[in-house]
């Protein structure tokens, strides 16, 4: 496509940064005639359209020529909340190096919730090195693990507690275990119940994770027993030693378990990893 179709366009930068032409994009920079930090109707400017494709030149070639790396659209979104949205790692590196701000205020989504909503758990490390606040909680999803919970993302559950998130956060009094339970995802319960989920807390109906169970569906029989048997049955010591330790160690990163001084299996045992059989018995 020529820069004489892209000059004709109702919004070229728009239209460059959209489909990935990092040259044609350069040559209408060079003119001089346009706003690189122009909104369009919704406030969309060229780096979110970069940054949403995944098109890394392109995001390269903005940043260098002066785009606004905190731009919001009309939702309030930033260039960081589409760059999540794609799971381009590397942009999301290249915006947080400009200074793009983890925890945006005043975002309907942050750029942590949209990448759960996308499953996009790769990101989940990228923006934990940056300060992300992982338990932050908004008003129609609450926190990412409620996210990753309703909606059977379990590798990305997984990436989130092993970053320290709460797996007993309520939103509208439900917790993430509540939310795994309505979904029948015996999976997702059996890695919440691990991590330390409450089977006793109550919605704001009141009702605990095993009443929030439908009726009829696959998987009732078993996710009604799991959590029964969970709420009546005493667990080992080893596992109330697990999560006292773990939430100790939440607030400094979790990462810091591999600096302990015990021995590797212990250190495993911590993470969740894979046992050598027999080891506790």
């Amino acid at each position: 496509m020529s820069l004489a179709e892209y000059t004709e366009a109702k919004y070229p930068l728009h239209k460059a940064a959209r489909e990935g032409r990092a040259g044609i994009l350069k040559l209408l920079l060079s003119t001089g005639k346009y706003d690189i930090n122009f909104g369009c109707f919704d406030l969309i400017r060229p780096l979110h359209e970069a940054c949403l494709a995944g098109h890394t030149e392109c995001v390269r070639t903005l940043l260098e020529h002066g785009a606004e790396v905190n731009a919001r659209n009309i939702d309030g979104g930033t260039p960081l909340c589409d760059a999540c949205c794609n799971g381009n790692l590397e942009i999301i590196r290249m915006l947080l190096e400009q200074g793009a701000l983890v925890n945006p205020p005043h975002t309907l989504n942050s750029p942590l919730h949209e990448a759960a909503l996308r499953n996009k758990w790769g990101c989940v490390q990228v923006l934990v090195e940056y300060g992300v606040k992982i338990n932050a909680s908004d008003c129609h999803h609450g926190t990412p693990l409620h996210v990753a919970a309703v909606r059977g993302y379990l590798e990305f559950a997984a990436v989130l507690l092993s970053f320290g998130a709460n797996v007993n956060a309520p939103h509208i009094h439900s917790t993430p275990l509540h939310l795994a339970a309505r979904q029948l995802d015996v999976p997702m319960i059996i890695l919440l119940l691990e991590h330390g989920a409450n089977v006793f807390c109550q919605d704001n109906h009141g009702k605990t994770p095993e009443e929030c169970i439908a009726p009829v569906g696959l998987n009732v029989a078993i996710a009604k027993k799991l959590l029964h048997n969970w709420a009546c049955n005493p667990k080992p010591l080893q596992h109330f030693c697990r999560l006292v330790i773990r939430d100790s160690l939440r607030g400094k990163g979790l990462r810091l378990v591999e600096k302990l001084h015990v021995p590797r299996c212990v250190k495993d045992f911590l993470q969740f990893l894979p046992l050598q059989k027999n080891f506790f018995l």
